[in-house]
């Protein structure tokens, strides 16, 4: 919870600069490369998405965490409150990662695109490739060893195809010198209970290749 709150209050001392009040000291803040990104998330105009926004999306989680997990996009209640996964598909998340023995302040999340398509539409792929540098920054910058790809627009980072999910789920794949591993977003749980499982099991099968990494 510590880090949760550090991180979320940087995120809001960028956005209070953005705003117009300048003289914050960003030793306040604990200043770190990963605030310029935030700004520059903060700030985006790159797609047509941010038109219609309340908040970007950054993402959350320790700087330094392990394991990321990766959805799709934001949602309604996202998009208000500016963190990832707090709506109904979060719950959905948080349970699947009690199962998986996963304390959510251990890990990054964050999506795709970082603002909510109108409708919760699935993001389109040029809004995908649009905000692919910030997540391609947000891995450089956080390392971690192993990647979660949570539905069918995570899973098109590898493949370049918007589908598949079922097919590419828990089969281990690489994506920026990483081990990535696709499954079921936590909507798709909902509409879906049976297969809460089989997300329970591409986690530990993510924490497992951690291990192995730190041998």
């Amino acid at each position: 919870m510590e880090d949760y709150r550090k991180n979320k209050l940087k995120e809001v001392l960028i956005l209070l600069k953005y705003l117009g009040f300048d003289k914050i000291d960003r030793r306040l803040s604990n200043y770190s490369p990963i605030d310029d990104l935030i700004e520059e998330v903060i700030k985006c105009t790159k797609c047509q998405l941010h038109k219609e926004r309340t908040n970007a999306v950054f993402g959350n989680g320790p700087f330094d965490a392990d394991l990321m997990i990766i959805g799709e996009a934001p949602g309604g209640k996202e998009d208000k409150l500016g963190l990832p996964f707090v709506g109904a598909a979060g719950r959905e998340l948080d349970s699947i990662l009690e199962g998986a023995g996963v304390n959510r302040k251990d890990i990054f999340i964050t999506n795709v695109v970082k603002c909510r398509p109108p409708g919760n539409r699935n993001p389109k792929p040029e809004e995908i490739t649009s905000c692919n540098v910030y997540l391609r920054e947000q891995l450089k910058i956080i390392d971690p060893k192993v990647i979660v790809l949570l539905g069918n627009a995570a899973l098109y980072l590898v493949t370049g195809v918007m589908g598949g999910i079922t097919k590419s789920r828990g089969k281990k794949v690489e994506y920026l010198s990483r081990t990535a591993i696709p499954s079921f977003h936590p909507a798709y749980v909902i509409r879906n209970p049976g297969s809460r499982d089989i997300v329970v099991k591409d986690i530990k099968e993510a924490l497992r290749n951690i291990s192995e990494w730190k041998g």
